[in-house]
């Protein structure tokens, strides 16, 4: 029993710090995301152009993560990324504010995809790697309300910057939250192994064929019929949600909210999702299944995207937003996250995690970039927020198929 409570002690004191390190790294892209597509609309970019800029970086996107993920689980380290991706983070968010032409942001986003990897895959790898295998969902959803704590309270400091400085004091204060982080993470250890797990192979079997072929892993997982129902349910759910992510901070600009309005809207959600976070990991692990979650998930945003295109009322669009959103997105990556840790194999945890973040931000981010820029151009965002429901509809019905450890 002694033995035990030291384990945990350890567990405990490398955990802490990661925590932390996500606290801040998810503050800082919260004030960043909130606001740059209502900064590049205030520059002038169109909403097509807008989903330009976004989607084209996430093809290049696509297939530089593979390189980093793989890269990662061949050498078996991940704090070298972390940092990587926390210093360029706060480099891109201050360059930002240099910028004026399409041509420019472009470019800018351009260089975040070749050089900055996805983080999100790699912190819940080092979160899992601590972590006891029948309480991983229970670890994650306590472990994830630390990123809302962050979200929430930078988007409110953002909003309160734009109101009282100016737009572009958000992307200072992001460009800050992410040197903070990254010297945070400085000095974090290597994530060990927990008690009762082998020792992953990745380093030695791994690292010569890591030379010859950065997507070999990947291609493994796609062999993996689990992971491919899982992917494929997803998409038009995840493609919905990126649309929709980018364009509501535009539609509210566009029904009158203020700079303050426009980050509450995304700081309430944030701090009501915590208890939904800490509910459905401790239901998912209780029932034994992930696949609820991931169906109610579908039935919310469907809903919460067909009432948000029913009214151009700033107030309206901010309770609609804040008191669905919650029981959205905590339970989808809950599920998510936790069922994805089941069904790849332990040596390809960084890849898989990421293989979803990339299906999540980069595959479905392309499709709702687009599909989203050209139709709120061509026939307004009230439209796009109705096919996103359709869409998140459609998932609801394909999770139904998604098979289970």
């Amino acid at each position: 029993m002694t033995e035990l409570k030291v384990h945990d002690s350890e567990r405990d004191r490398d955990i802490k710090p990661i925590k932390l390190f996500y606290f801040l790294y998810i503050a800082g892209w919260g004030a960043f995301s909130v606001f740059f597509p209502v900064y590049l609309v205030e520059r002038g970019i169109s909403l097509a152009q807008v989903g330009i800029i976004m989607a084209i970086p996430m093809i290049i996107g696509i297939f530089m993560s593979i390189m980093w993920s793989s890269f990662s689980d061949a050498i078996g380290r991940r704090k070298p990324f972390l940092i990587q991706s926390s210093i360029l983070m706060a480099l891109f968010t201050f360059a930002i504010t240099l910028l004026y032409s399409f041509e420019g942001f472009l470019i800018l986003g351009v260089f975040k995809a070749l050089f900055i990897p996805m983080a999100e895959g790699l912190i819940v790898t080092s979160l899992f790697r601590l972590s006891d295998y029948r309480g991983r969902a229970t670890a994650y959803s306590g472990f994830a309300i630390w990123g809302s704590v962050g979200w929430a309270i930078a988007t409110a400091l953002a909003g309160v910057a734009a109101w009282v400085f100016g737009i572009t004091a958000v992307f200072y204060l992001a460009s800050l939250l992410f040197v903070v982080a990254t010297i945070v993470y400085l000095r974090v250890p290597e994530p060990r192994e927990i008690e009762g797990f082998p020792k992953t192979s990745a380093r030695s079997s791994v690292r010569p064929r890591i030379i010859t072929s950065y997507f070999a892993p990947i291609r493994e997982l796609l062999t993996n019929k689990k992971m491919v129902i899982l992917l494929l349910a997803s998409l038009p759910l995840f493609a919905a949600i990126n649309a929709a992510s980018r364009f509501f901070p535009i539609y509210l600009e566009s029904s009158g909210a203020s700079p303050i309005l426009i980050g509450l809207a995304f700081t309430f959600p944030a701090i009501l999702e915590i208890p939904v976070f800490l509910y459905a990991g401790k239901l998912s692990d209780k029932i034994g299944a992930r696949k609820p979650l991931l169906i109610f998930s579908a039935a919310v945003y469907s809903l919460l995207f067909f009432l948000v295109l029913l009214t151009s009322n700033p107030v309206l669009l901010l309770l609609i937003h804040s008191l669905l959103t919650p029981f959205a997105w905590a339970p989808l990556i809950t599920g998510s996250s936790t069922l994805v840790s089941e069904i790849v194999p332990r040596d390809k945890w960084v890849t898989g995690q990421n293989l979803f973040t990339i299906w999540l931000w980069s595959i479905g981010g392309i499709i709702g970039s687009l599909i989203g820029g050209f139709t709120s151009d061509a026939w307004g965002l009230p439209v796009m927020f109705a096919i996103a429901s359709v869409f998140a509809l459609v998932s609801g019905i394909f999770f139904r198929g998604v098979r289970e450890k």
